[in-house]
């Protein structure tokens, strides 16, 4: 099944997140550039917690055999240096005489029983750059892939003098105009999806790509294969840029770092609610230039990620230094992403608070000691356990009212601290608001909706109640003659509906 709008992804570093049989050198101070015990088992072993998160759909980082080279200290462990990508990096898997070496097989193991659980799969692929060293560079006689040295761009071209030829971070760049490169990824992709089960692609580094090998994507994959979701990773922060890898080369979604960027300078930085929606509709607001998009309901809503500078989470509590004040604004954030347009996406531990600076820090291994056998945060780690409890409520809100996963969204009111927004789905409503400020609201809001020019009759009709109950509190608030009186705390949201 393909990813849909009302999907909750969860991404995980595998070798960081969880190993089975749980290996004492995973855990603790170690090298963070090397392998820390991750494995296909470990995912298994935490499908329970997967599910009482709520994810649907859980992104793994590649799975390709890596290519481990002797003269740099770091370690493939992310995935991301491959040797083979046609096989399967045997740190990946616990039993090593299950299948030949390298066998996807291990990987459909993993996609069969996440299957089997309501989980869908999505896959991340390089096609971009091959590991350092790669002995097809050089016509190796070791070299077991058809990897060969024309098949590379220009070596020692540095990427930010040539953004698709050039070398990213050093990895030797392949020539995707070169027709046997394509071929030869295109038919290792199409491998993977038969091979294995899985439902989603995240291309990595597509904008390093050569655009042409989008057409042959686009025709001989998605052609084939329309149920296979494409999430291109366009590390980019200007919406114009990004647009025109939906518009022109065939991507589902896209991961919306224009909105990522906006949420810290916001939310973190005390920039103004007007940077999404702005007053009177005069169309300066992000979210208000969302038909720039061929579809901007299935862009990927994320605070942070593996590529970032920092976690959200740490970002906040260096700017703001007060741990109370930071976990209300991630809070804020998560639920920002959960009831605005889009399909949320969770780092591994961004539901319980995990921190972390650049690279490595902020692939830290996953802390499962701070949760009992139920999956249930332990009452010695109180903050942990306030933004895991909220986060979870956030994802049941989401999976149980449509409205904010396949509903219009509409502005009711916004400030520089306070924005309301309704969303209305065929049969459903909930009207969030957000409240930005660094002190509780002092007074009751009067929102009006009866006089909303963009609100039908219908969605009226189901507002004719005297009160609306708030989903995240149980608070009741009035709702009379057509207006919505709010107060909220300083930082915080509530959700709204019958």
């Amino acid at each position: 099944m393909s990813i849909q709008q009302g999907d909750i992804i969860y991404f995980i570093v595998t070798d960081r997140f969880a190993a089975y049989p749980y290996n004492e050198s995973s855990s603790g101070n170690q090298d963070p550039f090397s392998y820390h015990g991750g494995n296909f088992d470990g995912i298994i072993s935490r499908i329970p917690y997967l599910k009482k998160l709520g994810v649907t759909a859980l992104w793994i980082t590649p799975v390709y055999e890596q290519m481990v080279n002797p003269r740099i200290s770091a370690q493939p462990y992310h995935g991301y240096w491959a040797y083979d990508f046609n096989a399967v990096d045997n740190q990946l898997y616990a039993d090593k005489e299950k299948y030949p070496s390298g066998s996807k097989k291990y990987l459909k193991d993993l996609v069969d029983k996440l299957h089997d659980a309501g989980i869908k799969v999505i896959l991340d692929m390089v096609v971009n750059h091959t590991g350092y060293g790669h002995p097809g560079q050089y016509n190796l006689p070791v070299n077991k892939t058809p990897i060969r040295k024309d098949w590379f761009n220009k070596q020692g071209l540095d990427s930010s003098e040539n953004i698709i030829e050039g070398e990213l971070c050093g990895l030797p760049d392949l020539n995707l105009d070169n027709i046997e490169v394509i071929d030869y990824h295109i038919k290792t992709i199409e491998s993977w999806i038969l091979e294995t089960g899985i439902d989603c692609i995240r291309m990595d580094t597509a904008k390093h790509v050569e655009r042409g090998f989008w057409n042959y994507f686009k025709t001989l994959i998605r052609g084939k294969y329309p149920h296979v979701s494409l999430i291109g990773e366009v590390l980019v922060f200007n919406m114009d840029e990004l647009t025109d890898y939906q518009k022109y080369w065939g991507f589902d979604s896209l991961f919306d770092f224009p909105v990522q960027r906006a949420m810290e300078e916001v939310f973190i930085y005390g920039n103004g609610m007007t940077t999404f929606y702005s007053p009177f509709n005069s169309g300066t607001g992000l979210f208000e230039k969302d038909s720039n998009y061929s579809n901007h309901n299935r862009l990927v809503s994320l605070l942070d990620n593996h590529d970032l500078p920092a976690r959200f989470f740490t970002v906040a509590i260096n700017h703001i230094k007060e741990k109370e004040r930071s976990v209300a604004v991630l809070k804020l954030a998560l639920t920002f992403i959960f009831t605005t347009r889009g399909i949320p996406q969770l780092y591994y531990g961004n539901e319980v608070g995990m921190e972390g600076s650049a690279d490595p820090d902020n692939r830290r291994d996953f802390n499962w000691e701070i949760f009992d056998k139920n999956y249930t945060v332990k009452n010695t780690f109180p903050i942990e356990k306030e933004i895991f409890e909220h986060t979870c409520k956030l994802s049941k809100i989401r999976s149980e009212n449509d409205a904010l996963y396949s509903g219009y969204f509409v502005c009711l009111y916004v400030d520089y601290f306070l924005m309301v927004v309704l969303s209305y789905s065929l049969n459903s409503f909930v009207i969030t608001a957000y409240h930005n400020g660094n002190i509780d609201m002092g007074h009751q809001l009067s929102v009006s909706i009866f006089d909303h020019p963009q609100i039908p009759q219908r969605i009226k009709d189901l507002l004719g109640v005297n009160q609306l109950t708030c989903l995240l509190t149980g608070e009741k608030i009035s709702f009379a003659n057509g207006n919505l009186s709010i107060q909220l705390k300083a930082k915080s949201a509530m959700i709204f509906s019958i």
